[in-house]
């Protein structure tokens, strides 16, 4: 009887050390997309805030998280939206434009900053009330 116990307890520690090893696998946490937030925003008007926010998914293990002030923000035509490149944060200009491309980047392995680039985009339109842009 107690080397049945021994045995079973030998075995559940082995069965452990292994799951343990494998779920490692020596693996680091991987970026493979950016999701941002909000998506396919309209505004109207100059001067108007938008807090846009970069969630990132992981591989290795499966994983989510808030990213908004670990990527680069990039403004397609800054000159009608600007964003500031650290924090998500746009300001929308005194133009007009549809289909405006907001991106955040990042790299595969931000930890190192190296492995590849991972880019995540959403379009917006910006609008100005009567008599503004055609």
């Amino acid at each position: 009887m107690k080397r049945s116990r021994i045995a079973i307890v030998l075995g559940a520690m082995v069965l452990i050390a292994v799951a343990s090893f494998l779920m490692g696998c020596g693996f680091k946490r991987k970026l493979v997309a950016i999701e941002i937030t909000p998506n396919g925003v309209t505004i109207t008007g100059t001067g108007l805030i938008v807090h846009f926010k970069a969630v990132g998914l992981y591989i290795h293990p499966p994983d989510t998280r808030d990213i908004t002030n670990s990527v680069v923000w990039d403004s397609a035509a800054p000159q009608i939206i600007s964003i500031d490149p650290s924090t998500g944060i746009a300001v929308s200009g005194a133009g007009c434009g549809t289909n405006i491309t907001i991106s955040a980047t990042a790299y595969s392995n931000p930890e190192t900053k190296s492995g590849a680039v991972v880019i995540g985009q959403v379009p917006i339109t910006v609008s100005q009330p009567p008599p503004g842009c055609p």
